[in-house]
């Protein structure tokens, strides 16, 4: 039986920061990518590589590399579900692979909240159990947490923000903010870019899509690429859901079991927790390394993020360290790793943000 081509996006070396339109169509065992009438890639299963994406592993990415560079498609959640009916029988057992193995994850860690709740009657016994397996229990509560409940969080999070400081809705500022966040959004994504009127230097994103950016790092940075820096690290820590988990952690073991077992309640009201959870050093590496991807993608140079940690690192010489620093501390092995990173990139193409920085910055508010 024949299937329709289905939609996806590309990208990859030479093509637009936003991607462009593909249709992809089965023939045997190769997969044939096209844009338009022209054929642009004919893979073989056996190259490609899947891998879930997107804030609530609602889209799949297909990876190869070949003499160009690295490659990528995006298929979204309605796209993809027309992508497994379509897929030939090689490519179909190796996502059936995938389900399999959640679903094996799925009932050992259902035993296991079984056995906690059991044990809360005996402190010492859960409190051992609990910090015995409180990492992978986390990660399996958030992989079930629905993105209403992420939109919650985020919410609960801007409300907070909006409470302690006033927001730059329109002017210079807040249209430069957003020119950057127009290059760093990726098709499908749902972030909202937000700019408080607060002197610490400091930026963060909430579950939901959430991003906020502090006058005070605008006021420190040097340029645009610096900022989109920042920010690429902050929305990668949301998508790969570090946030998530390691408010999970901090909730508790009570907040964790309710929340393995559906009930989100106890674990919204510790949203405002978000913006003071310090990540771990794999957390952090893995948000360097998405976040340079993503300023790869965009075409943005990604020597901004260690350039404007480079600039935080002298200002803490001279007093507290910026509020960015204490939850995103700049080790010396993290800076190390960053140049490696960027070194192996090459020469990626790279465009200019088009914002007037000097006038942006001259137009911020006075610090308070």
């Amino acid at each position: 039986m024949s299937h329709p081509p289905v939609s996806a996006r590309l990208y990859g070396p030479g093509g637009p920061a936003d991607g462009m339109a593909a249709s992809l169509a089965w023939r045997g065992q190769w997969l044939v990518v096209s844009g338009g009438e022209v054929v642009l890639h004919t893979l073989a299963i056996a190259d490609l590589r899947a891998e879930a994406r997107g804030f609530n592993d609602s889209q799949l990415g297909l990876y190869w590399s070949d003499d160009a560079g690295d490659h990528v498609l995006i298929l979204d959640a309605a796209a993809l579900a027309v992508f497994r009916e379509a897929a030939p029988a090689a490519f179909g057992h190796r996502l059936e692979a995938v389900r399999q193995a959640q679903r094996r994850t799925d009932r050992r860690f259902r035993w296991g909240i079984a056995v906690l709740l059991t044990a809360l009657s005996l402190p010492l016994v859960a409190l051992g159990l609990f910090l015995g397996f409180s990492d992978p229990l986390a990660d399996w509560v958030v992989k079930r947490i629905p993105p209403s409940v992420e939109a919650r969080l985020g919410e609960g999070v801007l409300a907070q923000t909006r409470a302690q400081s006033s927001l730059v809705a329109s002017g210079p500022v807040f249209d430069g903010v957003q020119a950057i966040a127009q290059r760093l959004a990726q098709p499908d994504e749902k972030l909202r870019f937000y700019v408080a009127d607060r002197p610490e230097i400091n930026a963060f994103a909430a579950p939901g899509g959430v991003v906020v950016v502090n006058t005070g790092l605008l006021r420190a940075a040097g340029s645009p690429e610096e900022v989109a820096g920042v920010l690429a690290h902050e929305i990668a820590h949301v998508e790969l859901r570090h946030s998530l988990g390691q408010l999970v952690k901090a909730a508790g073991l009570r907040v964790l079991l309710s929340a393995g077992v559906g009930d989100y309640g106890p674990l919204t009201d510790w949203g405002a927790r978000l913006t003071e959870l310090k990540f771990s050093r794999d957390a952090e590496r893995a948000a360097d390394t998405r976040g340079l991807e993503r300023l790869v993608a965009a075409r943005i140079d990604p020597a901004g993020l260690p350039r404007f940690f480079k600039t935080l690192e002298k200002s803490e010489a001279g007093g507290t360290p910026p509020a960015l620093l204490s939850t995103h501390p700049a080790t010396g092995e993290r800076q190390a790793s960053l140049g490696a990173a960027i070194q192996a990139l090459g020469t990626p193409a790279v465009e200019p943000i088009p914002v007037d920085w000097p006038a942006l910055q001259a137009a911020l508010p006075r610090p308070r």
